[in-house]
């Protein structure tokens, strides 16, 4: 095909995705088929809708034009993710029907049970016949019914005060149980109680009945019937937050606790909060029960369970933008102001250095001589008479004429203590003023919450994982039974953002951390010794009083964030004052990958997410299907100017006999040609691999070939450029293996050299890919995890 041939081709797919961009009713046109090579979405357009549209899928172009229309369609709501393509199919065409109607047409719509007739009106409209068959094998069909009677409701079609007679059944039996409830709820509150025995025990019938038993305790110090409601909603509320974590309701109320379970029912209603099925309010509501609950049970005689770390509540006021990403804007100045009090900081912290400033300003009688009551000679009291140490107000009595001195002279010059100390080079104190910028340092290349932050011990970060040799840091996890381990070469950061890799950032942080608090830890109480973050108290009420977050009030990370901003004047994008939280930090991190092109399965593993499914759903509620609609945008402008250029294509550079020898082709992305996916690169022609694959027992002839750890050596592979952070990634992890484990003394050592031979071919500096697309493909493997096999065998 020539370069015009193809400019042509390229044109016509941009002019028909825009289109259907400025038409929206054409999405309801489009057939969809399932896409099994397992590239990108699990949809792709159907052939008979490619052809009918005269669109040539050989162009890389088209590829992303589909996918761009894909997604186009998953963030309007035209199409659900995770349906098959018949139920998409089915979807488009009822929604493509209803939509082309006219208002006047929709209300002569015949209708049935305050429903859209189907024997009336679906099933007699040509292509909609089987619509039955449609409604009855997928979500998103009945979802589309839903939504055109939603609308039909709306236009006043449909009754809003209509009820089918099960409902009208349903309502009256409502009534009964829940009086019934209630006063079973009150019979609970006159059980008298001393011990934990006397809760009455949970059965089949009555499930977490001593639950529901310390619940009704709890409320006895509200007189009303709402009270008393609120505590048994609470009640049912808690009861379903258990039964989803597995319990059957018949255990003991101590088997179904542990300590950190009213930070786990927290993070469960903070999900709620963001699928917009409670409000912060009600959310509070029933925290706040919960939490008096638990401090029931605790205080009852005979409780041997644990004790129960608390949490903060949530914030009734801001909604909307608690969950969002930071725009780049914003983080570039928060990574700004933190790094820079970081270096202050730990400059602050070098020894100070003695500069015989000043004289005594002081008579026999110590008082202060005429003309003697300046800073200089402060400071000369400050490095002759303290021993350059850092005193505070509330020790101005202490009989030391010097340190009266010293004190009043600063008085009545009106420069603050801390400000004339920190200006000599000296910590005034290691308070929560200095640790905070490294705990929002920490959270920003880790997306670790608030409790995660809270519980870090000195010795959590690992250089060196024993099994993974790989930097770890271990931290706790709400919904987690306790410890998780999170692995730390996931950065090879070179954005303001993160200034180095996240294992060396954390790494800094940690040392930092521990050098600034060395002289404190010591005196510091037996619970708190090993914390990260504890900090000396500056506060008059608490001076030189050691604290950490662990043991702080409830909200003090954010409340220690939010001063943060606050005293640094940092602003958002709109010049308010920015809110600076834990919660919006993590969304941010995740951000920063999106933005970095990290593929989902990576931020998967990040995250710590079990399915892939919890991961998108993620990412779709924080909003960043923006940042993929721009990145496809660019990528189409970029692939038409470059189709529409002029020019033949360029040849391809001479070969010497040796490098026509290599197993091994950099190829033309541009060159038309059918190629086959494997999960580590392309092959020209899968069907047919040479014959040291088809000697081996596990090959089948006619079957495609699985054998993709010898692809590296097969004269059918094809590698671009993006295929390059996956074998990066792969040497990465053969090199790593062949470091932590014995795997070359083993019989697979041949394949390992053969295959880090390979990849050095392809790999070095005399490699057919230029300097640039190494180092991007480095820097992107570090995304990348890899399972290296040999024959089958994980290494």
């Amino acid at each position: 095909m020539s370069i015009h041939e193809r400019a042509i081709d390229s044109v016509r797919i941009i002019e028909w995705l825009k289109g259907l961009k400025e038409n929206p009713l054409g999405y309801y046109e489009v057939e969809l088929s399932d896409n099994d090579s397992g590239r990108y979405s699990p949809l792709m357009l159907s052939a008979s809708y490619v052809a009918s549209k005269d669109l040539d899928p050989s162009l890389e172009i088209f590829e992303l034009a589909e996918q761009k229309l894909i997604l186009d369609m998953l963030i309007d709501g035209v199409i659900h993710q995770g349906e098959t393509a018949a139920g998409c199919n089915w979807r488009l065409k009822l929604l493509g029907w209803y939509k082309s109607l006219s208002d006047e047409e929709k209300l002569r719509l015949p209708v049935f049970g305050n429903k859209l007739s189907f024997r009336r009106g679906i099933n007699l409209i040509p292509g909609l016949e089987s619509i039955n068959q449609g409604m009855s094998s997928y979500q998103s069909v009945r979802l589309a019914y839903d939504e055109i009677n939603q609308d039909l409701h709306d236009l006043g079609v449909l009754s809003s005060d209509y009820k089918t007679v099960q409902e009208r059944l349903e309502a009256k039996e409502d009534f009964v149980p829940k009086e019934r409830a209630l006063t079973e709820f009150k019979r609970l509150r006159m059980q008298d109680f001393v011990t934990a025995n006397d809760l009455e025990g949970p059965t089949e019938d009555k499930p977490f009945n001593d639950m529901k038993h310390a619940f009704a305790i709890a409320s006895l110090k509200t007189a009303s019937d709402s009270g008393e409601s609120n505590y048994l909603e609470a009640f049912k509320w808690v009861s379903r937050f258990l039964t989803k974590r597995g319990f059957a309701g018949v255990e003991r109320v101590s088997d179904t606790l542990d300590a950190f379970i009213l930070p786990r029912y927290r993070f469960h209603l903070e999900q709620l909060i963001i699928a917009g099925d409670c409000s912060p309010s009600t959310a509070n509501t029933q925290l706040s029960a919960f939490r008096k609950t638990l401090m029931v049970i605790k205080n009852l005689k005979g409780y041997d369970g644990p004790d129960f770390i608390n949490c903060q509540s949530f914030d009734p006021d801001r909604v909307t933008d608690l969950y969002k990403p930071y725009s780049s804007s914003e983080r570039r100045r928060i990574s700004s102001s933190v790094d820079e009090d970081i270096l202050r900081y730990n400059t602050l912290a070098q020894p100070y250095k003695i500069t015989g400033i000043g004289e005594d300003p002081l008579d026999r009688d110590g008082k202060v001589k005429s003309g003697f009551g300046t800073l200089d000679n402060v400071r000369w009291i400050f490095e002759k008479k303290l021993g350059c140490t850092v005193i505070g107000g509330n020790e101005k009595d202490n009989g030391d004429p010097y340190v009266s001195a010293f004190l009043s002279i600063i008085n009545r010059s009106g420069v603050g203590l801390r400000e004339l100390i920190e200006s000599w080079g000296v910590h005034y104190r290691v308070d929560s003023w200095v640790i905070t910028p490294y705990a929002i340092k920490l959270a920003q290349v880790t997306g670790l919450n608030t409790d995660s932050l809270k519980f870090l011990d000195l010795d959590d970060y690992e250089v060196k994982h024993p099994l993974t040799g790989r930097a770890c840091l271990k931290y706790w996890k709400e919904r987690s039974d306790g410890e998780k381990l999170m692995q730390l070469d996931i950065f090879d950061a070179e954005i303001a953002w993160l200034t180095t890799s996240q294992s060396k950032a954390v790494a800094q942080i940690f040392e930092d951390v521990k050098a600034l608090t060395a002289d404190i830890r010591d005196a510091a109480p037996k619970d708190i010794r090993n914390k990260l973050f504890i900090w000396q108290s500056s506060a008059p009420r608490t001076f030189l009083k050691i604290k950490s977050l662990a043991t702080s009030k409830v909200g003090i990370v954010p409340v220690l964030f939010s001063s943060y901003s606050q005293r640094k004047g940092l602003v958002d994008d709109g010049g308010a004052p920015l809110s600076l939280t834990p919660s919006r930090l993590r969304p941010s991190f995740i951000s920063e990958l999106v933005e970095r092109d990290v593929p989902p399965r990576e931020i998967q593993l990040i995250l710590g997410h079990k399915h892939i499914s919890t991961t998108l759903a993620y990412l779709d509620r924080m909003d960043f299907n923006s940042i993929a609609r721009s990145k496809l945008d660019v990528a189409l402008q970029e692939l038409l100017e470059r189709a529409v250029e002029s020019g033949d294509q360029p040849n391809a550079a001479s070969q010497t006999e040796g490098e026509k020898a290599s197993l091994i082709d950099a190829v033309q992305i541009y060159t038309p040609q059918v190629v086959f996916k494997t999960p580590l690169a392309s092959c020209r022609n899968i069907f047919n691999p040479p014959d040291f694959v088809k000697k081996l027992s596990t090959y089948v002839p006619g079957n495609p070939c699985a054998m993709y750890n010898m692809c590296l050596g097969c004269e059918n592979v094809l590698l671009t450029a993006s295929n390059l952070p996956e074998l990066f990634a792969m040497e990465r992890d053969y090199l790593k293996a062949v470091e932590v484990s014995r795997v070359m003394d083993t019989p697979y050592s041949r394949v390992v050299r053969e295959n880090l031979a390979l990849l050095d071919k392809v790999l070095n500096v005399n490699s057919d890919f230029s300097d640039e697309e190494l180092a991007e493909g480095r820097r992107l493997a570090e995304f990348v995890d890899t399972t290296i096999l040999v024959d089958g065998v994980g290494l």
